[in-house]
């Protein structure tokens, strides 16, 4: 089940539940851990991600604008957007929002404003 993950991710039961925490180096240097857990609690249950650091602009934690929940779960998309399916799916989008997510802040310290780069649904107002 976890072979696909990172050799360095590290396995933890925390509140009774497991959670693989893993590092993302993004194309542009800049570093994520992510932590992925079952929640069986969800709408629909199944695998979430959540961003355990760095930490990110408070106008990003907007599940519109920076894909992410203010609770730090990732924006997946889709239907249930907070879960997957599999842990692989959550894996490989929490991948996929990190690579986002650090175009907007390698953006912010250009002193650029940027948008999250793969959404279909920003507008040109929303660069921050």
């Amino acid at each position: 089940m976890t072979q696909y993950l990172p050799t360095s991710t590290r396995h933890q039961s925390i509140g009774g539940r497991n959670v693989w925490i893993f590092k993302k180096v993004t194309e542009v240097g800049i570093t994520f851990e992510i932590a992925l857990f079952y929640d069986p609690d969800e709408d629909p249950p199944g695998y979430c991600a959540q961003l355990v650091s760095p930490e990110i602009e408070d106008a990003w934690q907007n599940p519109h604008v920076g894909h992410i929940f203010e609770d730090g779960v990732i924006c997946l998309g889709g239907s249930s957007q907070r879960t997957r399916g599999t842990l692989k799916e959550s894996f490989s989008k929490s991948c996929l929002w990190a690579e986002g997510m650090a175009i907007m802040i390698q953006s912010r310290l250009a002193g650029r404003a940027s948008e999250f780069p793969f959404s279909i649904n920003n507008k040109p107002s929303e660069a921050r």
